[in-house]
């Protein structure tokens, strides 16, 4: 996709996003909901072909409606103390650090013990934010939404894998010996920095 369409595509929509927000005046109304549906259809006309319509563009811009802002992805380091990294596999056939979109009406440690146990089955203790970074700009290039990618490290208390919608298999990784994953939700560089994080007694969250 030209990025320039999508750039473009990205600032109308937020733009015209705010203005519905914010706008009581009916006219305004229609022009901004009218550049929602321009930017949908140049999103749409520069996929590849039978990928999404417009009308399925404009429909994921209104399930992304109010005022533009990142949302939040969670994603969970937790090692054994052998220092493997706990990784789950999902429908994709890929393999991902536990985690997801937060819980509007969780905190964020009350989200990370929630995605780890659903997805793995593990139970876990968060004791480190150890990065907050900005997913376009670390893992996918491409996305059309901003989110903010927040990393924990957590320590494991026991647990088996239970069966569940999400995820099909979960286990403890050497380093050495990584599967294959999604560098959408996390990558190599991500999974080292939290094994420094986890062996150092004074580590500064990173942020973009």
């Amino acid at each position: 996709m030209d990025d320039y369409v999508r750039t473009t595509a990205r600032r109308l929509h937020a733009m015209a996003s705010a203005g519905l927000l914010y706008s009581k005046d009916k006219f305004d109304i229609e022009r901004y909901k009218e550049i929602i549906a321009i930017a949908a259809d140049m999103l749409a006309r520069e996929m590849p072909a039978g990928v999404m319509t417009g009308e399925e563009v404009k429909n994921l811009f209104e399930m992304n409606d109010g005022y533009p802002t990142p949302k939040c992805d969670l994603r969970m380091a937790v090692f054994d103390k052998e220092d493997r990294i706990l990784m789950v596999k999902d429908y994709d056939g890929k393999w991902t650090l536990p985690g997801g979109w937060c819980e509007y009406d969780h905190t964020l440690r009350e989200n990370a013990i929630k995605e780890v146990v659903e997805e793995s089955g593990i139970h876990v203790e968060p004791v480190r934010l150890v990065a907050v970074l900005d997913h376009k700009r670390n893992n996918n290039p491409g996305s059309f939404f901003c989110s903010y990618k927040f990393i924990v490290l957590c320590e494991p208390h026991g647990g088996n894998f239970i069966e569940n919608i999400e995820t099909t298999e979960a286990g403890f990784f050497a380093l050495s010996d990584l599967p294959e994953f999604n560098e959408h939700k996390c990558n190599r560089a991500q999974i080292d920095m939290c094994l420094k994080a986890k062996h150092s007694e004074h580590w500064e969250c990173v942020f973009d």
